[in-house]
């Protein structure tokens, strides 16, 4: 088994990689096509607060699972777990770690609206194969805890480090 595994999903890292790109196309329209009477200095103030947005939000989290524990990256924090402290994790709307009494969010793994809807609205209309009088009685996996999701694919990561 590897000693530490590095979860960070592709959709933060093209997100983060497209403002930035979008941010230095604004500098350099700002500095090789400049509109009179504007000011450089407050372009290069927006850029980097754009560019540190950027960088917080998509770039530096991530979920770094070692062998004795984990930690959490989020914005402004970061948090190291033990894997034997964890009582719950919860996948509802984003990875939600239950450990020695308090609750960690996972920014980098979320429940994607998409592949709920579209579950959600598979069952619904006239894909569901199972007749509606049988309907309530199926058991289903959220897709939440699918690992169409990403809460799903970190949640069964740390429950496969917690197992051994």
């Amino acid at each position: 088994m590897k000693t530490s595994v590095t979860y960070r999903p592709k959709g933060n890292f093209v997100w983060g990689s497209v403002a930035i790109l979008l941010d230095c196309l604004f500098l350099a329209q700002a500095i090789f096509y400049p509109i009179k009477g504007e000011n450089l200095v407050n372009d290069f103030v927006v850029a980097f607060v754009v560019a540190a947005g950027a960088v917080m939000i998509w770039l530096r989290p991530k979920l770094v699972l070692h062998a004795e524990h984990l930690v959490v990256v989020n914005p402004v924090s970061s948090r190291k777990i033990v894997y034997k402290s964890i009582t719950e994790l919860e996948t509802k709307w984003a990875l939600l770690i239950h450990h020695s009494g308090q609750r960690t969010r996972v920014w980098v793994a979320p429940a994607n609206g998409k592949y709920r809807w579209i579950a959600e609205s598979n069952t619904r209309l006239f894909f569901n194969k199972v007749p509606s009088s049988q309907g309530k009685v199926i058991d289903v996996t959220s897709m939440s805890q699918s690992h169409n999701s990403d809460s799903g694919v970190a949640a069964r990561l740390i429950r496969e480090r917690m197992d051994d």
